[in-house]
């Protein structure tokens, strides 16, 4: 079982001494296993490029206490009995409570170990240098691939095939260079499995300036963070994310946030750090009788059936993915009602982190009339 994330080693003779001294966090790997097949004495090894060889800690009989109060945030801390050392983690919540839940079984001895599949205890050299390339051959290398963290590299685009994962939860792909790649380069996003497996993308500190529409085709997505980049817009498509609940928009340069975001369901969002347009309103109205191509369109995109170029022509596809979506959901193309509108994010959302004001502008777009003057009073 090994756990990437970050760990600060407090001594707790020093605080005895009155000495406070505690190393930096650091990151690197936790791991549980055995040294060799034979021998069922467990350990923890703590391994970090500046500690290649790693520091190993006994496990059995040798666990005084599991601090999990903050473990919903990615927090807890591991108290080892001897050396005094205090295990302070850091990580994403998920991976650390599988961590926690197997170094509790593991303790315990009430499990077997070839029920838990501990592996054997080697440590592995931790390369110091950063990726610029990855490559997926093909997704029986990782049947059972849940969380792929390639964070802190130079990746400036993924290969198609990362999207035909058939088990991937989590994406974190934070402090890399997506933002310096075509937007035409985000095709792994098209691929079925990943749209529907998807909880987690973490795409914060990439230098994007904008995110493609396909991006509102992750249907399974419930946390997407995209701090600090250099976002002026984010693609109407953002309202079609119907899991999602967590959102980071922070320290970007957004103007408006999409119409189509009213519709969300979101527990929690960060905005702060943008600067929101305070511009007299526009307004633009192109609303005539539909083509039947642009209703066809319609009908097609509400049942939410996958599609790509395999299935139908290229060029409807590029069609279709250039809908507008009124505040309603329903997409709309040459024929519309625009207008930016303002709103309280406290009204429907629990909670709301932001620098000046929580009333920020949304940029509408209306598919009928009905829709601008029903929704132009709900939301004034």
């Amino acid at each position: 079982m090994k756990l990437n994330c970050n760990v600060e080693v407090n001594n707790r003779m020093h605080n005895l001494t009155n000495l406070s001294i505690r190393k930096k966090s650091q990151r690197g790997y936790l791991v549980i296993g055995r040294q060799s097949i034979k021998n069922d004495e467990l350990y923890i090894l703590l391994q970090t490029e500046q500690n290649k060889c790693g520091t190993k800690y006994k496990v059995n009989d040798n666990i005084e206490m599991i601090f999990v109060k903050f473990i919903e945030n990615g927090k807890a801390t591991i108290r080892i009995k001897e050396p005094p050392h205090d295990l302070i983690i850091q990580s994403d919540a998920i991976p650390l409570k599988s961590f926690i839940h197997v170094l509790k079984l593991a303790s315990s001895k009430k499990v077997h170990l070839s029920t838990l599949a501990i592996s054997n205890l080697n440590g592995k050299k931790i390369s110091n240098t950063q990726k610029t390339k990855i490559t997926v051959k093909k997704n029986s290398e990782y049947p059972t691939l849940q969380v792929l963290d390639l964070s802190n590299n130079q990746i400036t685009s993924l290969p198609k095939d990362l999207g035909s994962l058939p088990h991937l939860q989590q994406l974190i792909l934070s402090q890399n260079q997506l933002g310096k790649a075509a937007i035409s380069k985000w095709i792994w996003l098209d691929q079925n499995n990943i749209r529907n497996t998807l909880c987690l993308l973490d795409l914060s500190c990439n230098f994007l300036t904008e995110i493609p529409e396909k991006i509102g085709k992750l249907n399974a997505l419930v946390n997407l963070k995209l701090s600090c980049n250099s976002l002026i817009y984010l693609p109407q498509s953002m309202g079609n994310l119907i899991s999602l609940k967590y959102l980071d928009l922070s320290q970007n340069s957004l103007q408006f946030l999409p119409g189509s975001m009213r519709k969300l369901r979101l527990l929690e969002i960060d905005v702060s750090g943008n600067s929101f347009s305070t511009t007299k309103p526009y307004y633009e109205s192109i609303m005539q009788l539909p083509s039947l191509v642009e209703c066809a369109a319609r009908i097609f995109l509400k049942t939410r059936t996958n599609y790509n170029a395999s299935l139908i022509p290229n060029t409807l596809v590029k069609y279709l993915d250039s809908a507008k979506y009124c505040v309603c959901g329903t997409a709309c193309f040459q024929y519309f009602l625009r207008k930016p509108l303002c709103f309280n994010l406290n009204s429907t959302i629990c909670s709301v982190k932001f620098s000046n004001d929580s009333t920020v502008p949304y940029d509408c777009f209306f598919c009928t009339l009905h829709c601008f003057r029903f929704y132009s009073k709900v939301m004034s």
